[in-house]
């Protein structure tokens, strides 16, 4: 931008701008103990709003620019401009907050910073200190493009994003989940720097360009130290993410206009994360002087080092003027070369075993072939396969491959009526390793036999979508979507066993050309989802459970049973919307929407064993938003907006209700596995009332 006043002596033709400024006010009036989930990524305080836009141009030059919110948490500035043919820059601004909650308490003194302090037991909430929760993402970059050498290219770009404030942590108090855990305060102290340079040529027939990016994250805070309760406040650690760097080498070609109008696109990348973090030397595990257990790591720095590198291409051909065709290809290579620690091997007696960090590793390729053929005038057949296969090290699953089909028929016979029917069918099958773990069903791991993570255990799914969209007259327009899908895990005993997803949405549009409009539009959702389970209550088989206590098949007692969960979630949403324009100088618009999401969860086990209870709000959210603006234009440059919003939002959720500070409740003195809760989530709901007034003007 700072170099188009050079160019200006050669501009023939006058430079022609116009834009906008917009200045207001925005009050609201609200109730409700904890408003971040009114304020959660916007910024809705009391003060001033404000925009400006921009455009300008001439025969040689040009500028965008809009900004908005200016000294408000979710600030945007965006600024784009250049001369044709021969350069482009770009500066932007944009600033999100992430509010988590208000009006919070916690025990600890130095939220916000890596060393939080209390003194424990702490039973009565009313001594704690005042807590909010929440960050601030700022990302500030540009970007600029060098094009005078035409077809040749060169463009760079980079941002900074700083992100501060605090975010909700927790950990458990002692080794069992019966020792309870204390909610902790995280400080989020991140910057992200990212540059990257390409350089390229391009012509109507062909693209080719070298990309490179670095990025570098800083964390100031790579542990976050507290006093642990259960350990007679001892001090624990919790570790935050490590500060790394990332760079990435992509090499990109396109070639257009090739036999059968086809073009060809390929894409080759290599990147790498890299980051070196201090190992912990020991756990609590204790009080007094053995409040510490060493834990003796073979090293004590890991030096992480994850490198990908990626292959893609993609054919797109038009044998006739009937027949489109796509393949495509693509493969992905990630080597862990980690440094691999050992943890007690000079002394597996002093800590329980020898153990080792596991370095994940994995190969994936994916192809598949699609095709459109146009039968007639009114109907198109759409088709393809698509098969992915993934090989890994991972403990459960080492190989993977899926397989799908789909087919699509598209008809418009019916005049102003189109209409779309597609299906898919999924196959995926796993190799499981665990099948044989286990000296026999009285040991632990034998249980390991029968469980299946659902992301990648053997399923079928079946998948149906239609859509249609009828433009009834020019006064009348109709959409229906409508969506199925099941999903079943077919060899799993223990873990999902199936999910089934119905959605349906509907709009109708009405209104006269150029006047009022009115839509009303709909959308439901009800998806469900089934797991079996085994509770095994005790380390080892006993007298209770009775023998082989750790299959699924043994007979059922107190402690050792099978249990069976249904999740089930409906959520719909109803809305109207309609713009009515009242004279030629005066435009209301309005909205009301209603929406619902109703979540259960019904359990049952062998013999009722465990007395398991249903949740019946799993949880249950109602949002009624209503929204009404009226514009008046005084003339061609005056213009004023006032408008009034209306939200109300109530939560019920099992997981929260009848949420206390500690558990127990009231809190004691006596108990070490008490644990320390600080309000995350649980006072929510709210009700908002906003009024804004704003004045706009055009030039």
């Amino acid at each position: 931008m700072i170099a188009v006043p050079a160019f200006a002596q050669t501009v023939d033709e006058p430079f022609v701008s116009a834009g906008q400024v917009t200045v207001g006010g925005i009050a609201t009036d609200t109730s409700g103990k904890d408003l971040s989930k009114f304020m959660e990524y916007k910024d809705l305080s009391n003060g001033v709003l404000s925009n400006i836009g921009i455009v300008g141009r001439d025969n040689k030059r040009w500028i965008d620019g809009y900004g908005e919110n200016f000294g408000r948490d979710d600030m945007y500035l965006n600024i784009r401009g250049g001369i044709y043919d021969l350069f482009s820059a770009r500066f932007y601004s944009n600033w999100i907050p992430h509010n988590l909650m208000f009006n919070g308490v916690t025990p600890f003194a130095g939220a916000g910073t890596s060393n939080l302090s209390a003194t424990f037991p702490s039973p009565d909430p009313a001594t704690w200190l005042p807590l909010n929760l929440g960050y601030e993402r700022k990302d500030t970059g540009g970007a600029f493009e060098w094009k005078a050498q035409s077809p040749w290219y060169f463009r760079v770009d980079g941002n900074h994003v700083a992100t501060s404030g605090t975010k909700v942590g927790s950990a458990s108090n002692g080794t069992s989940p019966g020792n309870g855990f204390t909610d902790l305060v995280l400080p989020v102290q991140y910057t992200t720097d990212n540059v990257s340079g390409e350089f390229g040529y391009a012509t109507s027939s062909m693209t080719l360009s070298a990309n490179y990016l670095y990025s570098r994250f800083s964390n100031d805070n790579s542990t976050v130290t507290w006093n642990n309760p259960f350990f007679a406040n001892g001090i624990d650690t919790t570790y935050l993410p490590p500060s790394n760097n990332y760079q990435r080498l992509s090499l990109n070609g396109t070639w257009r206009q090739l036999p059968w109008n086809s073009s060809l696109a390929v894409r080759y990348t290599w990147d790498q994360t890299k980051s070196d973090s201090p190992i912990g030397q020991s756990v609590l595990n204790g009080s007094g002087s053995s409040a510490f257990l060493p834990v003796l790591p073979s090293t004590g720095t890991f030096n992480g080092n994850e490198q990908r590198q990626t292959f893609t291409a993609g054919w797109t051909a038009y044998p006739s003027n009937k027949l489109e065709t796509r393949l495509y290809y693509n493969w992905q290579q990630m080597r862990n070369k980690g440094t691999q620690v050992t943890f007690c091997a000079s002394d597996a007696s002093s800590c329980g075993g020898i153990s080792q960090n596991h370095l994940w590793d994995y190969d994936k390729q994916n192809a598949g072939i699609e095709a459109r053929y146009r039968v007639n005038r009114a109907n198109r057949l759409t088709g393809g396969y698509d098969y992915n296969h993934i090989t890994q090290n991972r403990f459960d699953f080492d190989d993977t491959s899926t397989n799908t089909l789909w087919a699509e028929w598209q008809n418009t016979s019916v005049d102003d009526l189109t209409a779309k029917v597609r299906y898919s069918y999924l196959d995926r099958r796993s190799n499981f390793l665990l099948g044989n773990v286990g000296v026999d069903a009285n040991d632990p791991a034998y249980l390991q036999r029968f469980v299946r993570t659902f992301d990648l255990a053997p399923l079928t799914q079946n998948r149906v979508k239609v859509d249609l969209d009828w433009a009834a007259a020019d006064s009348l327009g109709v959409g229906f979507e409508y969506l199925y899908k099941d999903n079943n895990y077919k060899t799993t005993m223990l873990g999902r066993n199936g999910d089934t997803r119905n959605e349906v949405y509907v709009n109708v549009s009405y209104g006269l050309p150029a006047s009022w409009r009115v839509t009303l539009f709909g959308d439901y959702e009800a998806v469900s989802y089934d797991s079996s389970h085994r509770n095994v209550g005790v380390g080892s088989c006993d007298a209770n459970t009775g023998p082989n206590c750790f299959d699924p098949g043994a007979p059922p007692s107190s402690s050792s049973y099978n249990w069976n969960a249904t999740v089930k979630n409906n959520n719909w949403m109803i809305g109207v919307a309609g713009d009515l324009p009242v004279n030629e100088k005066f435009k209301l618009t309005g909205s009301i929407i209603y929406e619902q999401a109703s979540g259960t969860s019904d359990m049952t086990s062998q013999n009722n064993f465990g007395n398991p209870l249903p949740l019946s709000n799993y949880p249950n959210t109602k949002i009624t938003s209503v929204d009404v603006k009226g514009i008046y234009v005084f003339d061609k440059h005056w213009s004023a907006t006032a408008g009034y919003a209306y939200q109300r939002y109530s939560y019920s959720d099992d997981q929260f209700n009848g949420y206390t500070n500690t558990i127990p409740f009231p809190g004691v003195t006596t108990n070490t596995s008490q644990s320390y809760l600080n309000g995350w989530n649980a006072n929510i709901p709210y009700n908002a009332n906003i009024f804004y007034l704003t004045a706009t003007y055009v030039f």
